[in-house]
């Protein structure tokens, strides 16, 4: 259990600083007066000041912010540590008097610190395993590959038109895609070609759902290790980390956007208690698997904080982009307003997230 949540402490702990760090240098960087850094919302547990920055470890670690002064919607921050908001003079080191690119650029920087996050961490660990190609070894017979025509020696070169370069790449793929038809690219003796094949679900008892579950299986191995393993140099780990990156937000992304038209359900959601579970397990795997798994969480914080809510990232650079088009801010009381419903927003998902997470535990 301690080590599971210091495991928890160390991936969320540094995922936050790093997507606060890259506000706090973007901010410092266009001479905006940051007031505080904050790992955790609501009251101080630690913290100390340097400069004109206060830097806090806050009670509740589930996310951080840079506090920029000047900046519409601190409110609700100062509202959730019990204090009201302090009179000051505006300055022209406030958020809002800084041009629209500056504020474009500080409130992306936390994105983009968690992007590049995790482009070096996948290209770190493909630097150091290299890859293994996705080279068909032996195929069971009547299995689906077998059925679809899959050969030995074939290399799987995409599924469903997205390139794949690990054969592990290809699993996971279609671990996720039981009983759903999907298109294979394969490389056969210097031609190209497309199979059809529809993986069998195959079930086993997952003790994170705390259920049984399925996955997508078809029935391949991989060829030898001696015939399949690739190593990298560092600008191919670089391109391989890059490629990774995208993957995983395209992934995120089209789970995000099945809930919202309905083919994928809420219920899957998973909150701060599958994350700890999901950390201590890949920590005892070895620092590479947690590696790999800090950078995938660090995709999902990328791509949460662009949703297009009030107080997450989006919302702001939805503001801006409102702003930009038509020439003016929106106004001071909207921003709050919409800042204030955003909140609320934001904390049901937590509580939904939290919520499933503890029907998994009890099945």
């Amino acid at each position: 259990m301690l080590f599971t949540i210091a495991a928890t402490i160390v991936c969320l702990g540094v995922l936050i600083f790093v997507h606060e760090l890259g506000h706090f240098l973007a901010a410092k960087s266009v001479d905006i007066e940051v007031s505080r850094f904050s790992i955790g919302f609501g009251p101080k547990v630690v913290g100390f000041k340097r400069g004109e920055t206060e830097y806090w470890v806050s009670a509740f670690p589930l996310g951080g912010y840079v506090k920029m002064e000047g900046m519409a919607g601190e409110e609700v921050t100062e509202t959730l540590e019990g204090k009201g908001v302090p009179e000051r003079a505006p300055s022209p080191r406030d958020f809002d008097a800084k041009p629209l690119w500056a504020r474009f650029y500080v409130i992306i920087a936390g994105v983009a610190m968690n992007t590049i996050f995790a482009i070096l961490a996948f290209a770190w660990i493909a630097g150091v395993q290299g890859i293994n190609v996705p080279l068909v070894g032996e195929v069971e017979a009547g299995s689906p590959a077998a059925e679809a025509g899959l050969l030995p020696g074939d290399v799987i070169a995409d599924v469903d038109g997205r390139s794949v370069t690990d054969f592990a790449e290809v699993q996971q793929t279609l671990r996720s895609r039981p009983g759903e038809t999907v298109t294979l690219g394969i490389q056969r003796d210097g031609e190209r070609i497309n199979l059809r094949v529809t993986p069998e679900a195959l079930r086993y008892f997952d003790e994170i759902a705390n259920d049984s579950v399925a996955i997508g299986v078809i029935g391949v191995t991989r060829a030898p290790p001696e015939q399949t393993h690739r190593a990298l140099g560092p600008l191919a780990a670089l391109g391989e980390g890059a490629r990774q990156t995208w993957r995983w937000t395209t992934n995120i992304g089209s789970f995000l956007g099945g809930i919202v038209s309905g083919e994928d359900s809420a219920s899957e959601l998973g909150g701060p208690i599958m994350i700890g579970q999901l950390s201590g397990q890949f920590a005892r795997l070895g620092f590479i698997a947690f590696l790999n798994f800090m950078a995938i969480i660090s995709v999902n914080l990328a791509v949460l904080n662009l949703l297009p809510i009030p107080v997450l990232d989006g919302g702001h650079l939805l503001f801006l982009a409102i702003e930009g088009v038509r020439g003016r801010e929106v106004s001071l009381e909207q921003r709050i307003r919409l800042t204030q419903v955003g909140m609320l927003f934001v904390f049901g998902l937590m509580v939904l997230a939290i919520a499933n997470d503890i029907f998994r535990l009890i099945g």
